[in-house]
């Protein structure tokens, strides 16, 4: 089509098509950069346009590479669309972390309106990527592991009053508060230790006991749950279970998980005694056999040795996979937490 036009050479040798020469003028292009692939080597339209694109993603990848960023952080930013160009790193030299993506995301999210203000009736909500992914695992979970629950409640005065008892001097001793939780997490890893098998996974067609007891303790985000867990909980004392925990949990808030404090979990407590929940079910945590749950402690009249009296109780709950843990396990597994939680002095005074 081109053949038999003549288009004149710039001084400089530069042979295009005038329209070509037009864009390149008007983008500020020196069509000396750019490989002509008409006739002769004659530069077209759209090798101007090919250069151009082409430029513009070389410079937003050297811009990439030269800003300072741990690998989840860029994969975070990504999939929210955050530039990290903006965000000033924390880390060695300057390093943008998770934690200052996630800071980052918490301001833009704090200048919109809530979700619950603008959430109508009959409005579509597309998946966040945390939401999808909690989506996917909970279903594979659902529909392969088949589920049994069990329930029981479990008198808490004595192990109130023991940490109560403990808490100032554990605090000034150690400089970190213990929770409730920290007992849940000793007391769960020595059970599991009287019964392994809710230490196993499913794997192929084999069911494998996992070698440690790594006990995960579900955070609630903003966005869904993440489940650190603390590596050889039966084998730790309880100082080193709070001083851990507290790390965890802090870092799971701020994003500065690594990857290995996830996945390492072999069973998961989840806990909303903080809220006015009695009781509920969980799904299990993929790929482990038991989650247990535990709802607000309540006063309750109880009767006791021909009297009705008062005491401190709490709703636990225990889900189970049934192709590694059949009912009669599950239920002893649950008598005996009872049992260690009941009697806290005898358990824990010793660790």
């Amino acid at each position: 089509m081109l053949r038999g036009l003549n288009f004149p050479e710039r001084p400089e040798g530069i042979r295009a098509v005038p329209a070509a020469r037009r864009m390149a003028q008007k983008k500020g292009l020196d069509l000396a950069l750019v490989r002509g692939s008409g006739p002769g080597g004659i530069i077209l339209v759209k090798d101007v346009e090919n250069f151009r694109i082409t430029e513009k993603v070389a410079e937003k990848k050297t811009e990439k590479e030269r800003i300072l960023a741990s690998s989840l952080a860029r994969k975070l930013a990504e999939k929210k669309g955050v530039t990290l160009g903006g965000i000033e790193g924390t880390g060695t030299r300057g390093r943008i972390m998770m934690g200052d993506v996630i800071r980052t995301i918490e301001r833009v999210a704090d200048k919109k309106v809530s979700i619950e203000e603008k959430v109508s009736f009959g409005q579509t909500i597309p998946l966040t990527q945390m939401r999808k992914v909690i989506a996917r695992r909970i279903t594979q979970s659902a529909f392969t592991a088949p589920h049994i629950y069990f329930f029981t409640d479990v008198e808490m005065d004595e192990l109130l009053q023991l940490r109560e008892e403990i808490l100032r001097d554990f605090e000034k001793e150690f400089n970190v508060r213990i929770s409730i939780n920290d007992f849940l997490i000793k007391g769960v890893a020595l059970t599991i230790r009287e019964f392994p098998m809710f230490n196993a996974m499913v794997k192929g067609e084999e069911i494998c006991v996992m070698p440690e007891i790594n006990i995960g303790l579900a955070v609630a985000l903003e966005e869904g749950l993440i489940v650190p867990a603390i590596p050889k909980a039966d084998q730790m004392g309880l100082r080193r279970i709070a001083q851990m925990r507290t790390d965890l949990v802090d870092r799971a808030r701020k994003g500065k998980l690594k990857l290995a404090e996830i996945e390492r979990g072999t069973f998961t407590i989840s806990s909303l005694a903080q809220f006015d929940i009695t009781f509920f079910t969980a799904i299990l945590n993929p790929p482990q056999s038991g989650i247990l749950t535990i709802g607000k402690t309540r006063d309750c009249l109880v009767p006791k040795n021909g009297q009705v009296i008062l005491k401190k109780i709490a709703h636990y709950g225990l889900s189970v996979d049934h192709r590694i843990v059949d009912g009669a396990i599950a239920a002893a597994f649950l008598q005996s937490l009872k049992n260690r939680l009941e009697n806290p002095t005898l358990t824990f005074t010793q660790l």
